[in-house]
């Protein structure tokens, strides 16, 4: 058959080549525009290429012995297009591998999506809870310390918190923390401190960092409402729920960052840190902190029903103002848990002697 004009590829560079190529018994034969002989293709190894615009066709030799080049015609006489047709196989192959290429990335791509979605709402919040007993005690203490910056930079505003320290109030803290960490039976030691901010919050940190504001002091009417949120937060720290809830808030990275211990500063603490501040405990995790604190104060000394007096006194002075109370849901149903758990209890002395209770409200007289 008479030669026709294609472009040859060499599959080594990007120039095009003017050729003649024509079908021989052998196989596809291609030559130069000055007539030398190029290659012969044999029909069997000779596969179509998809993509080739025009009535005619693009092909390549699928093995080039001793090369890894892949050389490439384009033709675009149909008629011998057709022929060469009907001799070669013609199979797709680079158009084919490449759609299923693309196909395989686009799969695994959107299964890696909808893993991780699933994983962030299904799975992290399990995973995290079953971590959170794991991780170290000496792990979650760094964790707390790396925290501690970012919630003082947080709830400050314009300066870090400052931190209340007026010696007779300091002496009374110390002698009620050390009664409730006695009998708490802690993994981790307790870093109890009134920082001096209008706030009427309270919060634990992972690693014992428990914070009580000022706010909150001046607003409870008696030691045993202030105990009782104090017990409340430490139950947190027993249960590591704030170090679950950091686990779960930070994701995946963070999660890894947990296991190995590489979780100090950057990005994930200050989203971590932000995340712990702004979310609420689930209702069992609230009723756990609840139970554990009635348990602590029967135990430690103070009347448990302060609690329970805090959610009647702060709701009723200041209805949705109050941030620990705001921060804490379902406050009728857990009030009334309180009052149920202690109905057969007998009177209980208050957790601080007037004084005492004194002295600790006036602990932000000395900050630093």
């Amino acid at each position: 058959m008479p030669s026709v004009a294609a472009t040859y590829y060499d599959g080594v560079t990007a120039k095009r080549n003017a050729v003649q190529v024509s079908l021989h018994p052998e196989g596809l034969a291609i030559f130069a525009a000055s007539g030398r002989p190029i290659a012969i293709w044999p029909y069997q190894e000779i596969r179509r290429i998809e993509g080739f615009a025009g009535a005619g066709l693009a092909v390549t030799l699928l093995k080039v012995p001793g090369s890894s080049a892949e050389p490439q015609l384009e033709i675009p006489d149909p008629v011998f297009a057709s022929d060469l047709a009907a001799r070669a196989p013609l199979t797709l192959t680079k158009g084919v591998s490449a759609r299923r290429e693309r196909r395989a990335v686009v799969f695994w791509a959107l299964a890696a999506i909808v893993s991780l979605i699933g994983l962030a709402f299904y799975g992290l919040p399990a995973i995290a809870g079953r971590l959170a007993p794991l991780v170290p005690a000496a792990a979650e203490i760094r964790l707390g310390a790396a925290m501690d910056p970012e919630i003082r930079r947080t709830f400050g505003r314009s300066s870090p918190l400052r931190t209340c320290v007026a010696p007779e109030g300091q002496r009374v803290l110390n002698e009620l923390v050390g009664r409730f960490e006695q009998a708490a039976s802690l993994h981790v030691p307790l870093k109890v401190v009134v920082v001096d901010g209008p706030l009427v919050n309270a919060f634990a940190l992972p690693g014992g960092y428990v914070y009580l504001f000022n706010g909150l002091l001046q607003k409870a009417r008696g030691p045993d409402e202030a105990a009782g949120v104090l017990a409340h937060e430490i139950g947190h720290v027993k249960l590591r729920h704030g170090l679950r809830s950091v686990i779960q808030a930070g994701g995946l990275g963070f999660l890894l960052g947990t296991v190995f211990g590489d979780f100090a500063g950057g990005t994930a603490i200050i989203l971590a840190s932000r995340s712990l501040i702004q979310s609420a405990f689930s209702r069992d995790s609230e009723r756990q902190a609840d139970a554990f604190a009635i348990d602590l104060m029967l135990k430690a000394g103070g009347d448990p029903m302060g609690l329970a007096r805090f959610f009647t006194d702060a709701a009723v002075a200041d209805p949705g103002g109050f941030a620990w109370i705001s921060s804490h849901p379902a406050n009728a149903e857990r009030e009334q848990a309180i009052r149920n758990a202690l109905k057969d209890a007998a009177a209980r002395r208050p957790a601080l002697t007037p004084e005492q209770w004194t002295a600790l409200r006036a602990i932000c007289q000395k900050t630093e």
